[in-house]
């Protein structure tokens, strides 16, 4: 696809975006699903979908790689390489700007995305599609852009399709997508309540098969996530936004998770199987290893493959130099090619309720049931017993030191991340029980290692193992790894007055900035819990 200048061209002359609004064709709805489908949609939703959350479009999964498995991934701590790429000099060793690797990221956003919604949007303007789609279709936006604001920081929104569309602070981002996300909430109660049967979009949703109960609970689970991301910047905000959410309907069950899969003609392959198996370029982090090891975790199994010796073993991140042979021996993803795209899971809507619950807003119960009821969760999502996960829950156990079982002569062993353990403890001091319910939450979410990289930079937790080698250690702290991407070639060469307008609204709203503000050490508006609302521990171990 050619590169669309979404600043200065745009890809028609759109009016402003309209608020969405009940039309009451819920009886036609119930008896013929296609008669609201006056245009094709099919290269719409579908097209968002595949790209919104994880990128599955690219048949090679090159997109994917470069935007989530050598970045979020691995500084999430659930995988690492096993080949040192760029001659070493690469995003795991924290050189950013060795590779181009920054650019996939937004040009999956803005050019795989973005024209589909724009589509939708002049679609819906124009009487062609009712207000329910559209209002899928914004939540799948605001799901993809949330992702990207939360890679690089400022990004160009408001006025996509139009002749000029600025970059906006990564604050009006924030804030205008929390709007649109609550209009498409508005539609999706009304449908949800009147037409819970109809399914209009069941032949293009790779989610839900058009299951609109199920979209309003997306929905208001993905703005539950979105205000607690922002808690340590807009307190009282973040406060709102959570108690609404729970009160019009989170995720409960474990069938309400949202997983991207094959749905009749619409194929879904997992990217991972192929950066894993045809690639064989990635294994099983350290991190995760030392966690789920210690605690004896039964969702091992769903997540890995052993080793010859039985057992599980993972790698360290950040290897400026490394023969791949040594480490192909180590755990592979249990990810075939139909495996389900995770994209949201009713556990991590558990687990933030028990933060917000633990913090003292309604959250319609307490943080200790919330936390246990995410474990629950996760086991059921996994394929385990609600028993199973009652036992695990009151487990003492510990993570355990890493031991490097490759091949190579040289060891990155390591002690201990953290003394944690899945038990509750009810007397523990607030930042103990943030960090056992983000790291139960982090199980949980495998292997959305995106979300796991900003819950990281949000919380500090989990405790992450640090890079072997840190290459740009003036400008990335090796305590606190990247906080953010840097802006992509592309836009810097074509935008370079608006690139350069982002970093100055990305400085402004920094509560630290690093070199000349694009870097990987400057932080982004949400990220400040450590820059004077709390004093969190070394969220890194040596």
């Amino acid at each position: 696809m050619t590169r669309i200048n979404h600043i200065k061209l745009g890809l028609l002359s759109a009016a402003a975006c309209m608020a969405a609004s009940c039309t009451g064709d819920f009886d036609s709805f119930n008896t013929n699903p296609d008669a609201v489908q006056q245009i094709d949609v099919k290269n719409y939703i579908t097209t968002m979908e595949r790209d919104a959350v994880i990128p599955t479009s690219d048949e090679g999964a090159n997109e994917y790689q470069r935007a989530c498995n050598l970045m979020g991934d691995t500084f999430g701590g659930y995988f690492a390489p096993i080949q040192a790429f760029n001659g070493g000099s690469y995003t795991c060793t924290y050189d950013l700007d060795g590779t181009d690797y920054n650019n996939v990221p937004f040009s999956v956003a803005f050019t795989n995305v973005m024209p589909a919604w724009l589509n939708l949007k002049y679609a819906y303007q124009n009487g062609q599609v009712t207000d329910d789609v559209f209002a899928v279709a914004e939540v799948i936006k605001v799901m993809a852009l949330q992702r990207t604001t939360d890679i690089y920081g400022p990004i160009p929104v408001s006025n996509f399709g139009q002749t000029e569309n600025p970059y906006e602070s990564q604050e009006t981002v924030y804030k205008n997508l929390l709007t649109d996300l609550n209009a498409a909430i508005v539609v999706l109660k009304e449908y949800a309540a009147n037409a819970a049967d109809a399914r209009p979009l069941q032949k293009v949703d790779a989610v839900y098969q058009g299951d609109y109960t199920k979209w309003l609970k997306l929905a208001n689970s993905v703005k539950l996530r979105m205000a607690m991301r922002i808690r340590f910047v807009e307190p009282a905000l973040a406060r709102t936004y959570a108690e609404e959410a729970v009160r019009d309907g989170v995720m409960t069950a474990s069938d309400d998770g949202a997983w991207l899969k094959s749905s009749g003609s619409v194929q879904v392959y997992n990217p991972l199987e192929e950066v894993w198996n045809a690639y064989n370029d990635t294994r099983m982090g350290a991190t995760i290893d030392a966690y789920m090891n210690g605690y004896a975790d039964p969702r091992l199994p769903a997540y890995f493959k052993t080793c010859e010796d039985g057992k599980y073993h993972g790698v360290r991140s950040g290897l400026s130099s490394m023969l791949k042979a040594d480490y192909t021996g180590l755990s592979v993803p249990n990810v075939a090619k139909d495996t389900p795209v995770v994209w949201f899971l009713a556990s991590e809507a558990a687990f933030l309720r028990a933060e917000g619950a633990m913090l003292g807003w309604d959250m319609g119960g307490d943080d200790e049931s919330f936390y246990k009821t995410g474990i629950e969760l996760s086991f059921l999502e996994r394929g385990l017993t609600a028993a199973a996960a009652a036992t695990y829950a009151e487990s003492a156990s510990e993570p355990q030191a890493f031991e490097d079982a490759s091949a190579a002569s040289t060891k990155y062993n390591a002690s201990k991340p953290s003394s944690v353990s899945p038990k509750w403890n009810a007397g523990a001091g607030d930042e103990e029980k943030l960090e056992r319910i983000i790291t139960q939450k982090w199980i949980a979410m495998f292997p959305n290692g995106q979300e796991a990289w900003s819950e990281f930079r949000r919380t500090g937790y989990p405790k992450l193992f640090r890079p072997k080698q840190n290459l740009a250690p003036s400008i990335i702290d090796t305590q606190l790894g990247p906080r953010r991407l840097l802006y992509n070639e592309t836009e810097l060469s074509s935008n370079t007055v608006e690139v350069n307008n982002a970093i100055q609204l990305l400085k402004a709203e920094s509560s630290e900035v690093k070199g000349d503000g694009d870097t990987g050490g400057t932080r982004l508006w949400w990220d400040r819990k450590d820059k004077g609302n709390s004093n969190p521990a070394d969220p890194f171990h040596s």
